[in-house]
């Protein structure tokens, strides 16, 4: 297909150039005695065979000839160059030929009227395409044409109002009657306005019209309910289908994989492959987009090796598109190898095909040689478009500032500068250098791109946000949520996902209701159901379990409406933490009753599950199914958990075995399986195994001197047995070396505000009349039989010593304080945050505590949560 552009057109058409605006069309004075004129209908017929092929300068040039000989034009030839001047946007040559169709007495033939309202539509003068139509005739109303012409201009536009407006006064009109391509057009423009009611009125309407074309009106619908995603609706339409084409099979595996339904996609791809009765749909192009994107989401890589052997049989694989698309799924499945052979056979390659391969690279972290092909494209001639500078600067690992894989982002940074103007960088590549800095820890970097822009959208504020929280500024992070919403910018399911987690990381259970209710509020305020996406309800059940507020977790899981592997994986972990271990097994089980396949982390929550709860046979059943259930092999942290599973329940033989088996598996060396020694170590503890603790520990010691964990175990297991000479040594040695015991402290937050204590605390402006309240409640708890766990303290000092040494451990001073701002609320709860293991006679004190007070009381330690209420704490006292 050739075109040419509006200026040589014009020169086309136009016998001699002249100094008007317009130019009229001029003919030769010895045209009108042209002996010989060619025949009206021969001569349209040649114009329209040249503009139905695209060779626009060719008709507008026989145009000219023919109206030099004499030549009269038609209604057809005019309207096909009305057609052309639409596909060239060329407002003066449309004009022409509107004047041209006037003198000839044709701008009232039906066909001339038509392709008169789209040239001005394709020109955006939607003005002079309601004055053509509405100078027809009253006999000629039922110009169907017309009327779907310039419905079609206002759906066009976006002008739905007006689109709507004029279908209902068709309706009204005895004399007009709506036809497919009428339907069609509206049914677009309600999909396109999110006209729900009106999109199912036309749906009933086209049910009763038995005189539509069925295929065509229901392909229509399909695409509708689709793009609303109302996925069941297009689902229905499409089974009660008695006939379908390719058309409808592309609708619906379409919009399902662009709603993120990419197995409900690939069910029907599946379908369509195994047809047999006629008539049999054969995918064409666009199905095969659709579904290598669908494959691509869920790495489905023996589906999309099938879906390419289809391809080559079809001779489908050296299209371009099909082979960007190709190159894409393979680096999403991880055959980055494939996808570079794939991207290496392409006959063509536009700059979406190095994109894709750069991206593949990318996502694998390959670095070289995603850098290496970027060379190789500026090699080629092929000219990078601001894409691929985003793909490369995302394409940077987190590091440390003077890694080579920041100084390369600095110098694309560098690049971009210099080969473009910075004003002319669009949003998105600023957003990708915001994120690079973030991810080279260069936070200030980062922060003068953000104040440097003069656009910004949600994406950028939601970079900021993201790299906040993931560089530790959690309180910078929340500030920008609420700056961004004070710029007029509206929080986006992003936004509200990465906020989420944010709370999640500062333990604010209130701040994450307050960005729930938020969440709750927009969705209110607009036009779509009360619905939240995945990634959001994922978050939200994520951010209430970690917060210590497992049934409002709970609640929200029950009410989603989808679920996927992450939806599963957060519950069952969030019921691992605290210490519902049967929830998690259940969970498991009702998962894969869903049909969702479980992942590595799926299995490291029920795992921690076990552990804590000590249910030894359940945990090592898990552990054995892993390989059987998910795609992924057991890494270390797995094999940790076994080795911790074994260790709590005091079954140290099988735990050592489980660190020997690991090492064996995994080829660990050296200082690679030191975790699971420390796991091992930490088991020791607990139990008070003095002989295998010290092994362990000296084990420890020998390959990494200087982890200062090892040492405070270690000196607290002698310390335990009394060795007092041993553990003072351990603790010289821990002095000489530098290392410090991390200092213990605990803290709630009330209104807002996190308060912070260490045990003994004397610095609160509050502290007398918290240590009143905590002596107040020391002594309830001893009226009902609490009792000092002295043995618990590691020091050698008296047992009044003692006592008071456990009475001012941080966290029953944040409880006194709780209490003192909370007072007694019916229903209400306590939620204390520790940085270390709570220690047994605190726990113990606890559940006292809990049953005096009459208050649920939340402690989350190091390891898990413990919800203590009426004297009883939920992890049945193992832990």
């Amino acid at each position: 297909m050739t075109t040419v552009s509006s200026a040589p057109v014009q020169m086309l058409l136009l016998p001699a150039p002249s100094p008007r605006a317009h130019t009229s069309f001029t003919l030769p004075r010895n045209a009108r005695h042209h002996h010989s004129i060619p025949s009206s209908s021969s001569s349209s017929s040649l114009i329209l065979d040249k503009t139905m092929r695209g060779e626009f300068s060719q008709s507008f040039q026989l145009f000219r000839t023919l109206l030099a000989s004499g030549w009269t034009p038609d209604e057809f030839a005019l309207g096909s160059l009305l057609k052309a001047s639409s596909t060239l946007s060329d407002r003066c040559l449309g004009e022409q030929l509107h004047a041209k169709s006037i003198r000839a007495g044709l701008a009232s033939e039906r066909g001339v009227r038509t392709s008169l309202v789209a040239m001005y539509s394709a020109n955006g003068l939607l003005g002079e395409a309601r004055h053509v139509f509405d100078e027809v005739p009253l006999a000629e109303e039922a110009d169907i044409p017309t009327w779907n012409s310039v419905i079609s201009a206002y759906a066009f536009h976006g002008f739905y109002d007006e689109c709507f407006f004029l279908f209902g006064a068709m309706l009204g009109a005895a004399q007009l009657t709506p036809t497919d391509a009428t339907y069609a057009i509206v049914i677009s423009a309600c999909s396109a306005s999110k006209e729900v009611g009106l999109g199912k009125a036309i749906h009933a309407m086209i049910e009763k019209d038995q005189m539509l074309d069925e295929i065509k009106m229901h392909n229509s619908l399909i695409s509708m309910y689709a793009k609303w995603g109302y996925l069941e609706e297009a689902q229905k339409v499409f089974e009660a289908m008695d006939v379908r084409d390719v058309v409808s099979w592309n609708a619906i595996i379409s919009g399902l994989e662009q709603h993120g339904e990419c197995e409900n996609a690939l069910a029907f791809l599946r379908r369509l492959a195994g047809l047999k009765a006629p008539p049999v749909v054969q995918p064409n192009r666009i199905t095969f987009l659709s579904a290598l994107s669908a494959i691509a989401t869920i790495s489905g890589l023996k589906l999309g090796k099938e879906v390419h052997a289809r391809l080559i049989r079809s001779n489908l694989d050296g299209e371009t598109s099909i082979g960007n698309s190709l190159i894409t799924m393979y680096g999403k499945c991880g055959e980055v190898a494939t996808g570079r052979l794939t991207f290496e056979r392409l006959p063509s390659r536009d700059v979406i095909s190095w994109n894709s391969m750069l991206s593949g690279y990318a996502q694998n972290s390959q670095l070289g040689s995603c850098y290496e092909l970027f060379k190789g494209m500026q090699l080629s001639g092929s000219r990078p478009d601001f894409h691929t500078m985003t793909i490369l600067l995302c394409a940077v690992s987190p590091g440390s500032v003077s890694s080579s894989s920041c100084r390369l982002g600095r110098e694309l940074h560098g690049y971009l500068v210099r080969r473009a103007a910075v004003k002319s960088l669009p949003v998105s590549v600023y957003n990708a250098i915001i994120t690079m800095y973030f991810k080279c820890d260069r936070f200030g970097d980062a922060e003068k791109v953000f104040k440097g822009m003069r656009e910004r959208d949600s994406h950028t504020w939601n970079s900021m946000i993201d790299g906040c929280s993931n560089s530790e500024r959690c309180h910078d992070a929340m500030k920008l949520f609420v700056e961004m919403h004070t710029q007029g910018f509206q929080p986006d399911h992003s936004s509200f996902s990465i906020s989420l987690t944010v709370c999640s990381r500062l333990v604010s259970v209130e701040l994450g209701k307050q960005l729930h209710a938020s969440a709750v509020k927009q969705c209110l305020r607009g036009s779509t159901p009360l619905t939240f996406s995945l990634s959001v309800n994922n978050a939200l059940v994520s951010m209430y379990s970690k917060c210590g507020s497992i049934d409002d977790a709970a609640q929200v899981f029950g009410r989603m409406p989808k679920r996927d592997v992450f939806s599963w994986t957060a519950m069952i972990t969030g019921f691992a933490h605290h210490g519902m271990a049967y929830r998690s097994l259940e969970s498991f089980e009702a998962m894969k009753a869903d049909g969702i396949r479980p992942n590595a982390v799926t299995f490291l929550g029920l795992l921690s599950a076990c552990a804590h709860a000590g249910l030894v046979e359940e945990g090592a059943h898990c552990f054995n199914l892993m390989s059987k259930e998910s795609d992924a092999e057991p890494s270390i942290e797995h094999h940790a958990c076994l080795v911790d599973l074994f260790g709590r329940s005091g079954q140290f033989e099988k735990a050592e075995a489980a660190i020997e088996i690991a090492t064996s598996h995994l080829g660990l060396k050296g200082a690679s399986c030191l975790r699971l020694w420390k796991v091992l170590l930490g088991a020791c503890h607990a139990h008070k195994q003095l002989e295998l603790g010290i092994r362990v520990g000296r084990r420890i010691l020998e390959v990494d001197p200087g982890d200062e964990t090892t040492h405070v175990l270690l000196a607290n297991i002698y310390a335990a047995f009394g060795l007092w000479k041993d553990a003072l040594e351990v603790r010289r040695l821990m002095r000489e070396k530098g290392l410090k015991k991390e200092a213990g402290c605990s803290w709630v937050e009330i209104g807002n505000r996190k308060h912070v204590f260490v045990a003994a605390d004397g610095f609160h402006e509050n502290r007398k009349e918290i240590y009143e309240k905590l002596e107040e409640l020391d002594e309830k708890c001893r009226d009902i039989g609490y009792v000092p766990m002295t043995d618990y303290v590691l020091h050698d000092v008296d047992e009044a010593h003692k006592e008071a040494i456990l009475r001012y451990h941080s966290e029953r001073i944040a409880v006194s304080f709780a209490l003192l701002h909370t007072g007694k609320r019916k229903g209400g709860a306590i939620r204390v945050i520790k940085n270390l293991r709570v220690c047994e006679d605190c726990h113990r004190w606890m559940k006292f505590a809990s049953e005096v007070e009459g208050m649920q009381i939340i402690l989350r330690d190091s390891r898990r949560f413990h919800s203590f209420r009426k004297g009883k704490c939920s992890c049945g006292d193992y832990w």
